[in-house]
């Protein structure tokens, strides 16, 4: 057993290592985008402090390793009223055999909504409605393979469809999770969206200064086929810890540390107070300023150790906060109602509502 985590550790960080290698933000240079938007009000509300604390269906979302939590069944609902006005919509299924393992299945669709389009030639647009969409469909599985360790995957059909040309590719998602044996204290680490390179089909025409670049040769428009764009792969070690203050009350806490491929490091701290094992209140922080990042002072004196400075890299999100209500129904199972709220600074509030069921 020590040999297979071993492996799984060591494999992940080769991964990793090779493609997070980056002393600056990527930002714009994943597509996909999506796919880092998180399902599950209990651990929004915590601030994505969560792979560690997952265990029910939402943990396809998370941390799959943490599917082996699910005593039986476990399903989940979920929605998001988004920037802008776009919608986001999720569920997710999972289901325990026992000495075979845990099975899931999930989906998320986001939508943007009617839009008016606009051209370069009509900037006070066209009269034209478009939309655009995004999807995700996934297949989990999940095993405990001893009595402190266990590990889940998804694989994962994606597809962005902007207006009327889309892009679709697969990806796994690989997770671990690991009781020390030290109290309650756990360990999670997970690699999401890992797969190949996302293109869209078809063409388009260039500009420049608003005039349509043309083939020399033809005087046409010329036709220019769409560059491939990257997975917004991401990965993240975590830990969680139980306090139990007594038989009626819990806190349960999380820290995350989270590399994504198109932006700096950062951290979540979450918590969450139970009551009863009935109500729920949870908060918790993203750090806005991620690792501090090496930046050049001096344009002119690039490649001068003097003159490199350490700047502030911000996460739009910062704080967030919610809470539960969990519903025991005798012979079948618990209901548990989640809400959460996260400030996005000068962008707005964003609500979600999720609802999960344990039976």
């Amino acid at each position: 057993m020590k040999k297979v985590v071993l492996s799984i550790i060591i494999f992940t960080f080769m991964v990793t290592g090779a493609t997070f290698a980056q002393e600056f933000a990527k930002v714009g240079t994943a597509g996909a985008q999506f796919l880092k938007i998180g399902i599950g009000s209990r651990g929004i509300a915590m601030s994505n402090a969560y792979s560690a604390v997952a265990n029910d269906a939402s943990a396809i979302f998370w941390n799959p390793a943490g599917l082996t939590g699910i005593e039986e069944n476990s399903l989940i609902l979920s929605h998001a009223d988004w920037l802008a006005g776009i919608a986001y919509e999720a569920a997710a299924y999972a289901r325990t055999i026992q000495n075979v393992g845990t099975f899931g299945l999930s989906v998320s669709y986001l939508t943007s909504g009617d839009m008016e389009e606009t051209t370069v030639e009509q900037q006070e647009g066209t009269g034209r409605i478009f939309s655009t969409n995004d999807l995700m469909v996934g297949l989990s599985y999940a095993r405990q393979l001893s009595d402190k360790f266990s590990l889940g995957a998804n694989i994962k059909y994606i597809r962005e469809k902007l207006d009327t040309q889309d892009a679709s590719a697969w990806a796994i998602d690989i997770g671990t999770l690991y009781y020390t044996g030290f109290n309650s204290l756990r360990l999670g680490m997970y690699i999401r969206n890992f797969g190949p390179e996302l293109e869209i089909s078809g063409w388009y025409n260039d500009y420049d200064n608003g005039s349509l670049i043309l083939d020399p040769e033809t005087l046409q428009p010329e036709q220019k086929e769409y560059l491939p764009f990257h997975m917004p792969m991401t990965f993240a070690v975590g830990i969680a810890y139980d306090i139990n203050i007594n038989e009626d009350q819990k806190i349960v806490t999380g820290i995350d540390l989270v590399h994504p491929n198109d932006n700096v490091e950062r951290f979540n701290v979450g918590a969450e107070y139970n009551l009863y094992n009935t109500l729920a209140l949870r908060a918790g922080y993203v750090s806005p300023f991620g690792i501090l990042g090496k930046h050049d002072d001096e344009l002119e004196n690039m490649g001068q150790d003097d003159e490199y400075g350490y700047e502030i890299n911000n996460y739009t999100e910062t704080f967030s906060a919610g809470l539960g209500f969990n519903l025991s129904i005798p012979n079948f199972g618990v209901i548990a109602l989640d809400y959460a709220y996260s400030d996005f600074g000068v962008l707005d509030w964003v609500h979600r509502a999720s609802m999960t069921v344990n039976f």
